[in-house]
């Protein structure tokens, strides 16, 4: 029998296979601009893994080669030594596995290791977000889009970073997986045992339990009660068997966190009040159009700044999923299984973001990862049924087509503009060169003080590096809190004495600079100095350079310190590289 072409059935037949067709070739170009994107921050990333790419990444390097070592760095005789062990607040679950990892394939260097995992986790994040979003379309569009939308959530700064976020937001991205598989019997043992793991990767991933307690009271109150009592379990059985093997593990995980947010300093304003919205909403400051512009300085408007560059780039991923979700609110019909899952979590996200969101150090990351990925698979998932739904008037089908494409021309643009990826010239890595020359040729001649930016050199050649982590959040006022309020005191038994410990050694770094036994010491105006400069003159230590370090997303200028010539020290040279103890003029 001949369809009769004429019929309503026959033309929606015939009209769907052509928006089908639309959208499977933007998926094409869609998917040629990942492959582009992909190769650009793995060139970028990998190009020059001796160079950092991120202002605290040696610090991940230092906890992983202490695990290596087989120096557990959370236990307390790391108290009884003379040099402070690595003050990292995040959770050890990535530097853990790198480790394995390391054993595995021995032959490979160990940062390029670090870098290799980061870039694994991304992809498996994307990969199981596009699953997700393959389970429940009709066409490759969302398909590719949840891919690379999802990518560039895992990455910032414009490099694969070592960090533990790209491990987080995988594990993230796989609870999203496991909740969205019917064939899985006892999901939420499994998604309670990565939501605890979670707490040990970068804590405020722990969100996703809120997300998973409050969708499942609505959903399945014995699926609830299950996730509720097995989660708490194998927090309180984890809590305690990290405590009693690792004791400074909740300090640095959970106290430190506390001073490195600023709240422990006396004069800090509070981290979110209605004083700092209004000073946002009236602030002049201009937004930076590309990242590689100026930041916006961290203070009462930077939450508000971070929320319009994030409107920005996905306004359109905002309105699809505000769209799909009206549809399915007016309907009384989820737009795809599972889906209340992904606006719940949205919900929850959100609220989180209104305090940890203030966080700037990593800018937009937080929101990226916490935020983005739920919102990104309904809205493209959403968007795509509304226009492939048969039953819907036509011109609204093409209303949301249109839409639909906007959404992905536009994001893309803009991500790509507000995301930009980085790549070092040939003159910035000559610099970080000539840094690491100095850093070498001063080595041979006594201890060198390093700060941050310079980390991986001492790493790399065995030297004790001190200021890797966040050192810097332990100042006497601190320990003045501490020491005033018996609530820290009983939650963190060992603190007082790591804190005492550090001030005490940045006295000795104080005494070896007067006492002139540091053949090189470094200083950046980055989270303060560990000696100050005033003591380094009146010691008698003269400037000789200034090297300005490209990391792509900020350039840190690093002083080079040396004592005066008095003989013992002249010019040398070293690789044909003129080192001199001259001072700079």
């Amino acid at each position: 029998m001949r369809s009769d072409l004429r019929s309503e059935k026959t033309f929606d037949t015939a009209g769907g296979m052509r928006r089908r067709l639309v959208l499977n070739i933007i998926a094409f170009a869609v998917v040629l601009y990942t492959i582009f994107f992909f190769v650009s921050i793995c060139r970028t990333s990998f190009g020059s893994t001796d160079i950092p790419n991120e202002y605290r990444e040696p610090a991940g390097f230092d906890l992983t080669l202490s695990i290596i070592n087989g120096k557990n760095p959370y236990s307390l005789s790391v108290l009884d030594e003379k040099i402070p062990g690595c003050v990292y607040q995040y959770g050890p679950l990535f530097s853990l596995i790198v480790a394995v990892l390391h054993f595995i394939l021995p032959f490979v260097d160990l940062f390029v290791l670090h870098y290799a995992f980061a870039l694994l986790c991304m992809l498996a994040a994307a990969v199981l977000a596009a699953i997700i979003a393959y389970e429940n379309t009709e066409t490759y569009l969302p398909v590719a889009c949840v891919f690379l939308f999802t990518l560039a959530c895992t990455w910032r700064y414009g490099y694969i970073n070592a960090v533990p976020d790209t491990l987080g937001i995988a594990i993230l991205m796989l609870i999203f997986f496991v909740e969205t598989r019917k064939s899985i019997k006892g999901r939420e043992y499994i998604e309670a045992l990565l939501a605890v793991s979670l707490l040990y990767t970068k804590q405020y991933f722990i969100i996703i339990a809120g997300s998973l307690f409050f969708y499942k009271l609505i959903t399945d109150i014995r699926a609830c009660i299950r996730l509720s009592v097995s989660g708490l379990l194998m927090l309180i059985l984890s809590v305690i068997l990290v405590d009693r093997t690792c004791p400074l593990y909740f300090t640095y995980t959970l106290l430190i966190v506390h001073g490195v947010s600023g709240q422990s300093t006396p004069g800090t304003e509070p981290l979110f009040s209605g004083a700092g919205i209004l000073a946002s909403l009236t602030s002049q400051t201009v937004i930076p159009e590309a990242a590689g512009d100026a930041l916006p300085p961290t203070g009462m408007a930077f939450e508000i700044r971070q929320l319009k560059s994030l409107i920005s780039i996905f306004v359109f991923v905002f309105a699809g999923m505000a769209i799909g979700v009206a549809r399915a609110f007016i309907e009384k019909t989820p737009r795809f299984d599972k889906s209340r899952f992904f606006v719940i979590h949205s919900a929850v996200a959100f609220a989180a973001l209104i305090y940890l969101g203030q966080n700037d150090g990593a800018w937009l990351s937080y929101y990226l990862q916490l935020l983005m990925p739920s919102v990104i698979i309904y809205a493209f998932i959403s968007m795509e049924k509304n226009v492939m739904e048969e039953g819907m008037p036509k011109h609204f089908r093409w209303a949301y087509m249109i839409g639909l494409i906007i959404m992905v021309m536009y994001t893309t643009g803009r991500m790509d503009s507000r995301l930009p990826y980085y790549e070092k010239s040939a003159e910035a890595k000559d610099t970080w060169k000539k840094a690491y020359e100095y850093c070498d040729a001063y080595a041979s001649r006594g201890e060198v003080l390093y700060r941050a930016p310079l980390g991986m050199n001492a790493l790399s050649s065995g030297r004790y590096l001190y200021d890797n982590g966040h050192e810097m959040a332990i100042h006497q006022a601190f320990l003045d809190e501490y020491e005033a309020t018996r609530f820290y005191q009983r939650l963190f038994p060992y603190a007082g004495r790591l804190m005492r410990q550090h001030l005490s050694y940045r006295r000795e770094m104080r005494r070896k600079v007067f006492a002139g036994d540091y053949s090189l010491v470094m200083t950046t105006e980055t989270d303060g100095e560990l000696v100050k400069i005033s003591d380094l003159e009146a010691a008698g230590y003269i400037k000789t350079d200034t090297v300005s370090l490209d990391m792509g997303w900020g350039v840190y200028d690093v002083d080079f310190w040396v004592p005066a010539p008095d003989g013992t020290l002249p010019d040398f040279v070293i690789n044909g590289l003129q080192f001199s103890a001259q001072p700079v003029r």
